[in-house]
């Protein structure tokens, strides 16, 4: 008869039972959780790496997990997975497995040490899950654009308020750190020099400009306290403009290693947008191009589908240079071009980790040059109206012939339609409970109520009381003077 043996692998360590269910080797885990991790990547613990010596006297092996099957397997062993119904009794009755293999001394100390192995494992794989890069460039990302809101606060108040003493320099210099760094430098605009605007990355010309525009400003001077607080507001941009920098620098560097493919298409800030709105890399690759197309754009989307209006042709992805350069007949059929590689993009960074992959985007290069070749010239008057039409029906089918207007204002354009008040309907329906003979327009009125009743619930309408109370408008009162003097 062969002898077969039982391999048990458990939270605390693994044993190895004979035919008669007989301990005849048994390991604990020095580190469980550790140890678990290997398993679960098909690695050999140290603890456990001797085991085939151990299992060389048997002729067949039955084992109760898959990852210890397949170590085992390609150890060169004859393995086959335990019946299920072993299996399911040994996860029940985990901590008697434990006691009898020798793992614990007693049942209660078996519980509480797999109690602590949960634990732990939880902590582990919750610290594991806020290591991922891809959440990392999530916040980066966010606050790259809540730091360009502030900056943009501070540098306008700061523009303003500057603009007080030399107005004509709000004209000359666009750029909002240029401008800090001379209010910081100079201070005073009698103080700004050449030296002072070549620091601050201003051309020549325009320096020349802004020199000759000092002597012939028409602003008003400014107090030595209000000079340091605006030069306090200038030092905040500088600061703040090179931490945006260093943010932007961050999210280069880390996309490039999360998702190398993913920026290759759309570039780190407009890859690390779509991430985010998604709300991670995995989601990412798990969503198919026609919601990548639209993220960002979903108020409008459930607008269309409400509505019968025309749906968005993309979202975030507007952000993309090729699109935003595009023209706009060509911008929905680029969109969807895109998203589509991103989906296929996504994904290779998500699973296969195997870096950049240049045929999606020379793919993709390749699929927008047809589209442009393809759409030179805009959509013609007969192309734009058959479309339009083709719109007008499908919104008809779906939303009536009234269509969008209907929808959102039905009031003005049909019948309200209300129910009684329940207070209502009982006295009309005891208003027709008198003798069996009743006249023509008392059954019409009959007929009427029952169709009422059979009505789905609405929401009440209350009839207002107090008309004859209530006095004309002076709008009314007007027409009839006039009226009254033509006559």
């Amino acid at each position: 008869m062969a002898k077969v043996g039982s391999v048990i692998l458990l939270e605390l360590g693994l044993c190895v039972l004979d035919d008669q269910g007989k301990n005849i080797f048994s390991k604990k885990f020095s580190n469980p959780v550790d140890a678990y991790g290997l398993l679960r990547q098909q690695e050999t613990p140290h603890e456990i790496k001797g085991i085939g010596d151990e299992l060389k006297r048997f002729e067949k092996v039955m084992v109760n997990d898959n990852n210890l099957h397949s170590i085992l397997k390609n150890a060169g062993l004859d393995v086959d997975m335990m019946p299920m119904e072993q299996q399911q009794e040994i996860k029940k009755n985990t901590a008697l497995f434990a006691v009898k293999c020798g793992l614990s001394s007693d049942e209660s100390t078996a519980v509480q040490q797999l109690r602590d192995f949960a634990i732990s494992l939880s902590s582990s794989r919750v610290k594991e899950a806020s290591e991922k890069l891809d959440l990392h460039v999530i916040q980066a990302i966010n606050a790259l654009d809540e730091l360009d809101k502030t900056i943009n606060v501070l540098a306008a108040r700061m523009r303003e308020w500057y603009g007080l003493h030399f107005p004509e320099l709000d004209h000359l210099v666009q750029s909002l750190t240029a401008y800090a760094k001379i209010v910081s430098s100079a201070g005073t605009r009698d103080k700004i020099t050449h030296q002072v605007l070549q620091d601050a990355g201003i051309q020549e010309k325009k320096a020349e400009i802004i020199l000759s525009g000092v002597n012939r400003s028409k602003g008003g001077d400014i107090t030595d306290d209000n000079l340091r607080l605006v030069k306090k507001l200038a030092d905040q941009v500088i600061e703040q403009s090179q931490l945006r920098d260093d943010l932007a620098n961050n999210i280069e560097t880390t996309m490039e290693v999360v998702a190398p493919n993913v920026k290759e298409l759309l570039t780190a800030s407009v890859g690390a947008r779509i991430t985010a709105r998604a709300g991670s890399l995995q989601r990412l690759a798990t969503l198919p191009a026609s919601t990548i197309q639209i993220l960002g754009a979903e108020k409008a989307l459930f607008r269309s589908l409400k509505t019968g209006a025309n749906p968005p042709k993309h979202g975030m992805l507007f952000q993309h240079p090729l699109i935003h350069a595009a023209p706009k007949w060509q911008r929905g059929k680029i969109a969807r071009a895109i998203a589509a590689k991103v989906a296929i993009a996504a994904r290779i960074d998500a699973y296969r980790h195997a870096g950049r992959d240049l045929f999606i985007a020379e793919k993709l290069k390749k699929r927008i040059s047809e589209i442009r070749e393809k759409n030179k010239l805009p959509p013609s008057e007969d192309e734009r109206s058959r479309k339009s039409q083709e719109h007008k029906r499908r919104q008809a089918e779906y939303f009536g012939s009234r269509g969008r207007r209907y929808m959102e204002r039905p009031w003005r354009y049909g019948r309200r339609s209300y129910q009684r008040h329940p207070e209502q309907q009982q006295q009309r329906h005891q208003q027709f409970q008198g003798p069996s003979r009743k006249s023509e327009g008392d059954q019409r009125d009959e007929t009427q109520f029952r169709r009422d009743e059979q009505q789905p619930q609405q929401q009440y309408h209350q009839h207002s009381t107090d008309w004859k109370s209530k006095k004309p408008s002076s709008k009314n009162k007007k027409s009839k003077k006039k009226k009254f003097r033509k006559r």
